[in-house]
């Protein structure tokens, strides 16, 4: 009887220690996010500076890491995109969504919606602003005045060839990000902003083309996929389709003959063939789930076997087209899934049992060795918020390798005087050739992708 109550006794210490352990975790995980979005608060730029900054954003950087006889010498420079401020944005949002006692996020929630609002072309929208060029674009017969492009802010492009090469579309990507921020903005201001239908995704998607990017043709042999394609704008189409042609265009870009060559003020879709890209197709199926348009697409099911296909292929977590982190693929496929495309809960099987195969120890996840250090902190956070999203959904994921991935990037928060930051990792790239060298980042990004994740674990364990 004794040996019974002892027992009792010293399962009921240890009930109450592992009561006040969650308990303190918890109250760390709240002030460690709370601090996060304070610094977002505090952060977002607050006045404009013509064609260089723009009230509503937050600071993000365009480096090239190494040089690249398009561009040039190694060099990073602030760069204002739709990207970011919508990404960003779209963050914040769920976080008030999903708690709306933080009614001090509203105002920046709104400044930001303003700023989204100007990349915005008719229902779709650009990564970049429509600005004045930095030079003259034609070798004959300029315009003037001289047309408005896509371009970097402060990134300083040198050539006729490059600048002209950066007015690109408006993109499925930004698209889905622009029209996400609308809805959240109805939702929280109570407004009544028109949102892009279904119907003008199925208007570019992977099917009876005559062009073909090499990138695709190279890394995910799958043609006819019936998934979304990037870019909203028409690629160039052969006479017949032939995947020599494509090659030679692309080889010969720089003559005036090569349909791959950019022209001066005119959008120009990145070598002339429009691409698919994983990531890309998994954003457009979440701003389709989530604003109830799913089941009238055309494209959800190639986009759905696009998915499945990659996630079948060897290193099928190095082939997003625009995005080098090895984890950008999990965070976007799960995030697809937990906004409810069922259909792909195959998909997210491997990427589950891939998180499970390649945490750390100390609860970490890591890049290739040459993207930015490994860049664990943001591989980290895109798991983190994955594993949340899949157990979201009933997935079996232990609360543990969760809690150990938040315990490392509570390790790797820096203090500000304005609350507390991560430093940004690579986010975004310039894709293909340049996917490795061309990239975007952001604290404020990095930043707010944790403390949405942070926001989903708080109300994981109050369930």
């Amino acid at each position: 009887m004794r040996h019974i109550v002892l027992c009792l006794i010293l399962c009921s210490i240890f009930s109450v220690n592992a009561q006040k352990y969650d308990s303190t975790f918890s109250e760390e995980v709240q002030t460690t996010r709370d601090k996060a979005l304070l610094f977002l608060v505090e952060s977002q730029i607050d006045s404009s500076i013509a064609n260089k900054q723009f009230k509503g954003e937050w600071h993000g950087t365009m480096e090239l890491t190494e040089p690249y006889f398009f561009i040039g010498k190694k060099q990073k420079h602030k760069d204002s995109n739709g990207f970011t401020v919508s990404a960003i944005h779209n963050f914040l949002a769920e976080v008030y969504l999903t708690d709306t006692s933080l009614i001090y996020l509203k105002p920046t929630l709104n400044k930001a919606f303003q700023d989204i609002l100007t990349y915005r072309n008719g229902q779709r929208f650009n990564f970049w602003k429509a600005l004045p060029p930095n030079r003259k674009l034609k070798l004959f017969g300029e315009p003037n005045p001289q047309p408005l492009v896509h371009r970097p802010t402060e990134y300083r492009l040198r050539s006729r060839f490059i600048n002209n090469a950066a007015n690109v579309p408006e993109d499925a990507d930004d698209t889905s990000l622009g029209n996400l921020a609308t809805m959240y903005h109805n939702q929280i201001f109570a407004d009544t902003l028109p949102i892009i239908a279904s119907e003008e995704y199925d208007k570019f998607l992977d099917l009876n083309r005559r062009n073909r990017n090499w990138y695709n043709h190279l890394f995910v042999r799958y043609p006819n996929s019936g998934a979304f394609l990037t870019w909203h704008s028409q690629e160039f189409r052969f006479w017949f389709l032939k995947t020599p042609l494509t090659f030679l265009s692309t080889l010969f870009i720089f003559m005036p003959g090569s349909s791959a060559r950019p022209k001066a003020y005119k959008p120009w879709i990145p070598f002339g063939a429009n691409d698919v890209d994983v990531v890309v197709n998994s954003n457009v199926l979440t701003y389709l789930s989530v604003s109830n348009q799913l089941d009238k697409s055309l494209g959800k099911n190639g986009a759905i076997a696009y998915i499945e296909f990659l996630l079948k292929q060897p290193r099928w977590y190095n082939n997003a087209v625009y995005y080098p982190n090895l984890y950008h693929i999990h965070y976007g496929v799960a995030r697809a899934y937990a906004a409810a495309v069922v259909q792909l809960a195959p998909a997210c099987q491997t990427i589950l049992e891939n998180i499970i195969e390649t945490q750390n120890q100390d609860g970490s996840f890591e890049s290739q060795d040459w993207l930015n250090k490994k860049d664990l902190v943001q591989s980290t956070a895109y798991a983190l918020h994955a594993m949340l999203d899949l157990k979201s959904k009933g997935m079996k994921i232990e609360n543990e390798r969760i809690e150990r991935a938040i315990k490392f990037l509570i390790e790797k928060s820096l203090s500000e005087s304005n609350g507390i930051k991560w430093e940004g990792g690579i986010f975004f790239s310039g894709g293909t050739a340049l996917r490795n060298i061309l990239v975007w980042k952001s604290d404020a990004y990095t930043t707010a992708l944790i403390a949405n994740s942070l926001t989903k674990y708080l109300k994981m364990i109050q369930k």
